[in-house]
């Protein structure tokens, strides 16, 4: 070889390496890009703050705690209170009577008639009805995005009790638990029902973003069979206003889904909903037939008129507004308006139970692992691996320090897709993490073992990962099977090592041969 062709095979292996060195400085500002959103976040202006866009970890019932709420079948009678004249004043319990002010008194002193019947009737009581309204009872916990959940039922007496993950939306989704969810739209006057549960396809909340403020709607929509009762019922309870505002009219108007998952809601399904009209200016030229919207005997808009016929099928209902500039103000009542259209949401969505239940207990039970010993074992778990990691850099030096930050890298990118995909952490997921930390330190030693004094390693490093995965076979055989099952601990474990293992193979493949490459050959 003559000195011009030996330099310019030196200028040939300087321009290799100084593109390899390009590449692998790219691949570790990627690594580090990588673990500042999954272990910081992105940050962008949300309103008036600064919000991650990242979700959160979801932790299981197993570290959160857990609700126990015990519903047993009604047994109470449900009274009824009429005047002189024959109408329905007031129904309900003892108890709810008492709670709404109808004393003994009171309902002497007015000449109210006292009716009593057993809540739920005998012939009710079967399987049948049992089954039925434990199914409903489940999918009202799917609606509300419930997925951490037991429910189990005494196939004899009927009595349900249902466990939950411990969070700040447990005590709103118990509101909706024991009510029957018996929606109709009656005549006011006659209190004929005109249209029912039978008649409803599905409800959803809604909103309307305006410069004035966020409008919450509840949104109905009717089956074929409700679309075309709800237009000859729009057609004669209309309010014929030739004027642009209107009193107490139901509307059509075009709305948007709710999103604002954030906003924090903490008030129930009973309290009254004062703001179901569009407008206030008084009505010009109404009719005086009217209807009343009910869910188990409370009105959620009274005398209601249509402005239009109905003949989309849909009925929007406006619940209430607010600014959602600043949640926190004591006047501004939009997460009420948005919890108890969720509520009513819900409700109506899944029909009625066909027997009534009460809440005859409502316990929270502590996790026994305490936020303060997970972080204890989270604390030793990364002792232990950190020691194994410089055990790979005294042994391996600059291959031992870049598995070192391949391998933080890695541990970003699962505990991102955990987030992203909303898989629940629990103590078997916390397991799970770690025997992917440990399965990888295994895969990168391998690696650099297999590559350690040889120049030609990139068919070394693909056929070890090659084994790496046939060794992995049946642990990710074992994962898919347990992340099927609906025990939090084992589903957290199971979804935790199948996400491990898939990126553990396709990242050593994709960024930590790389570096090796170019550590090895410089």
């Amino acid at each position: 070889m003559n000195k011009e062709e030996k330099l310019k095979k030196e200028k040939r292996a300087k321009e290799i390496n100084k593109l390899r060195g390009l590449r692998v400085t790219l691949i570790i500002f990627i690594t580090i890009l990588l673990s500042l959103i999954s272990f910081v976040g992105i940050y962008v202006q949300d309103k008036n703050k600064m919000s991650d866009i990242i979700p959160d970890f979801i932790l299981g019932s197993d570290i959160e705690g857990s609700r126990i709420i015990q519903l047993n079948v009604e047994q109470d009678q449900t009274i009824t209170l009429t005047d002189a004249d024959g109408k329905v004043i007031a129904t309900g319990t003892e108890e709810e009577l008492s709670n709404q002010g109808y004393t003994e008194e009171v309902i002497s002193q007015n000449g109210y008639t006292k009716t009593a019947e057993d809540t739920n009737k005998q012939e009710d009581l079967n399987s049948d009805n049992y089954e039925k309204s434990k199914q409903i009872l489940v999918d009202r916990l799917k609606t509300s995005g419930i997925t951490d959940y037991k429910v189990r039922q005494n196939k004899e007496n009927g009595n349900i009790v249902v466990e939950l993950k411990e969070d700040t939306s447990t005590d709103d989704v118990v509101s909706i638990l024991s009510e029957v969810g018996k929606f109709e739209i009656q005549d006011s006057d006659t209190k004929e029902v005109l249209l029912s549960n039978e008649d409803v396809k599905d409800a959803r909340v809604l909103y309307n973003n305006t410069q004035a403020g966020v409008y919450v709607y509840l949104e109905i929509e009717f089956n074929r069979q409700g679309k075309e009762k709800l237009q000859e019922i729009s057609k004669t309870y209309n309010s014929n206003v030739t004027t642009e505002d209107t009193t107490n009219t139901v509307s059509n108007n075009t709305v948007n889904e709710i999103t604002e998952e954030s906003l924090d809601v903490n008030e129930v399904l009973n309290d009254a909903v004062d703001n179901t009209t569009s407008n206030t200016t008084e009505d010009t030229a109404a009719t005086s037939k009217k209807v009343d919207m009910i869910i188990d005997g409370s009105t959620i808009a009274p005398e209601q008129q249509f402005s239009e016929e109905n003949s989309t099928g849909k009925l929007d209902l406006l619940i209430g507004s607010g600014s959602a500039l600043n949640t926190n103000d004591q006047n501004n009542n939009l997460s009420t308006y948005i919890l108890q259209a969720q509520s009513m949401a819900s409700l109506i969505k899944n029909g009625a139970m066909p027997i009534s239940y009460t809440i005859e207990s409502n316990k929270y039970i502590e996790s026994p692992i305490t936020m303060e010993v997970l972080q204890y074992v989270i604390i030793g778990i990364a002792i232990v691996t950190v020691i194994l990691f410089i055990f790979l850099i005294f042994k391996f030096r600059l291959n031992g320090i870049l598995a070192t930050i391949s391998n933080v890298g890695f541990l970003a990118l699962v505990l991102l897709i955990l987030r992203l995909t909303n898989v629940e952490v629990g103590i078997g997921g916390i397991i799970g993490l770690a025997l992917i930390q440990l399965m990888n330190y295994i895969l990168l030693y391998m690696l650099l073992k297999g590559i350690k004094g040889k120049k030609a390693n990139n068919q070394i490093m693909k056929s070890v990962i090659v084994k790496f995965c046939m060794m992995s076979v049946p642990a990710y055989i074992i994962s898919i099977v347990f992340a099927f099952n609906s025990y939090v601990p084992i589903y957290s474990f199971g979804m935790v090592v199948f996400w491990g293992i898939t990126m553990a193979i396709i990242y050593n493949l994709v960024i930590t041969k790389n570096l090796f490459i170019k550590a090895e050959e410089k």
